[in-house]
């Protein structure tokens, strides 16, 4: 408890015994309103303040949504009940940790474990400024994120405030900004910084900008590229997702707009299910299902890389790594649906066309030697649990949530893990820089599961595009181990990647 407040806060990890996380928060929420404690979860996807959101409503309570892809007027219209308290829990994704009023709190419950100590803070930093005890619960899942913490509970709480990472060169953003100044004002390539000159000479030729007068002015083509990057939340394009009658519901930018609206998918919003008829590069057509619609969906996707740009490489151990600028396409080709609330796998479907997004970022390439006397399947375990093991490193080490990253594996020992965002956001370079605290944080994570080969506790990912197939802990390990031992990677890197790539 910080030392100017005189009422005391109590800090919990909460692990599940014997229910499913999802029913402990349930319990949690409804427990919280009982008692007449307001109340906020913190979850870090839209799609499960949705799951929770319905399940909340299940019970009896009255429960808000505040995330983005809602209208500005009902977030507002959550926010005001809350303050007044006609609402006493709110479900939120990040959207309500900065600036806004809601008064106080009583508590807090942070679903997922917050990437950072500042996030932490900043999540419940609300919480008992009224005069009774307040209360902050972190609920552990079976995740190796979760797993390493219950293994080192004093680490949670000692974390120090860690190094905050920005990009100041990001492209996209660079893009909006430079034709948002254009709208505004004409302004001359001699007042631009010799990164926004690359960036204004590109709009140029691509007939977003247009030269008179030596100055540079906003066109037709770039106004509309502008009037569809509206967001400050992203610089994505904005899927308007629509009714067949027309009416708009909602917003969702790409990517993730891909994954969540593709046709067949079940769409969550405002508590309510809808199934998503058709997807275009504009928006997306749903259609409303019953409420108590039995099953939800996950995407199948993979993602292909292309290095465009080299900014520096090294080796470590028996790694070599590059920091490159990266084209990236995402591929939905189909999706498992899911029983709901049990989440248990009913049938895969395949779509009959791909529906892709291509989009450019930052990230590391990093290549380690396949194993010869294995075969390219072995391989493919081996590398794409490696990955998902690197990303959940990163979130120990340098705060990285999982959805700041991507990654992709190939059987021939090439892995790229990049920023998930369009332009970059800087974490993938601080993931450059701290290679290998990271390296030794996964094989940390595969090398203390006791599982058989495999399980949400050290390799599984609810990002997988591949339904977390294709997977070995052991394989990990064992490569792992064998790349450590080494002082440096012994043979030139294979120019080449080859197989399918995971995800």
């Amino acid at each position: 408890t910080p030392p100017s407040r005189k009422n005391e806060i109590i800090h919990i990890l909460a692990k599940p015994e014997g229910v499913s996380k999802t029913r402990l928060a349930t319990e949690l929420m409804k427990t919280c309103v009982e008692h007449n404690l307001k109340t906020i979860i913190f979850v870090d996807s839209h799609k499960l303040a949705e799951i929770l959101k319905i399940l909340g409503e299940k019970t009896g309570i009255k429960v808000g949504l505040h995330r983005a892809g809602l209208k500005p007027e009902e977030r507002k219209k959550v926010e005001q009940a809350f303050k007044k308290g006609s609402i006493k829990v709110i479900i939120a994704t990040p959207t309500l940790e900065l600036g806004i009023d809601i008064g106080d709190l009583d508590v807090a419950i942070l679903y997922n474990i917050p990437p950072t100590m500042s996030k932490y803070i900043q999540r419940t930093g609300r919480v008992g400024r009224r005069e009774r005890k307040g209360y902050v619960i972190t609920i552990l899942g079976d995740d190796p994120i979760s797993a390493y913490f219950e293994r080192h509970p004093s680490e949670f709480f000692s974390r120090p405030l860690e190094r905050q990472v920005v990009t100041l060169e990001n492209e996209e953003v660079a893009k909006i900004h430079l034709l948002a100044m254009a709208r505004d004002k004409p302004y001359s390539l001699e007042e631009l910084s010799h990164f926004e000159r690359k960036i204004a000479e590109t709009l140029l030729a691509d007939g977003f900008l247009a030269l008179r007068r030596r100055t540079l002015r906003i066109t037709r083509k770039g106004a509309r590229f502008l009037s569809e990057r509206q967001s400050l939340r992203g610089v994505g394009e904005v899927i308007k997702i629509v009714t067949r009658s027309g009416r708009v519901i909602g917003y969702r930018e790409m990517p993730m707009a891909l994954k969540e609206l593709h046709p067949g998918a079940v769409y969550l919003h405002g508590g309510r299910p809808y199934i998503s008829l058709d997807l275009t590069t504009k928006r997306a057509i749903v259609e409303p299902l019953p409420r108590d619609y039995p099953f939800i969906t996950k995407p199948l996707f993979y993602s292909d890389p292309k290095e465009i740009e080299m900014y520096a490489e090294k080796r470590y151990r028996g790694i070599y790594l590059r920091y490159v600028n990266l084209a990236i396409k995402d591929a939905v080709f189909g999706y498992v649906v899911k029983r709901f609330p049990g989440m248990e796998n009913v049938r895969e479907v395949e779509l009959d066309k791909e529906y892709t997004y291509i989009f450019k970022t930052k990230g590391v390439f990093i290549y380690i030697e396949p194993e010869s006397d294995w075969d390219l399947l072995s391989n493919a375990e081996a590398f794409h649990a490696i990955e998902h093991a690197l990303i959940s490193a990163a979130e120990i080490v340098i705060g990285a949530a999982p959805t700041d990253l991507g990654g992709i594996s190939f059987p021939s020992g090439h892995i790229y893990i990049h920023d998930a965002y369009p332009g970059g956001s800087g974490i993938s370079a601080e993931f450059y820089r701290r290679i290998d605290e990271i390296v030794e944080k996964a094989f940390d994570i595969v090398s203390q599961c006791r599982c058989i080969d495999g399980c949400p506790r050290c390799i599984f990912s609810p990002y997988c595009g591949n339904n977390n197939k294709i997977l070995s802990r052991r394989k990990a390990h064992e490569k792992l181990r064998k790349v450590l031992q080494l002082e440096f990677i012994e043979r030139e890197v294979s120019a080449e990647h080859y197989g399918k790539p995971l995800v």
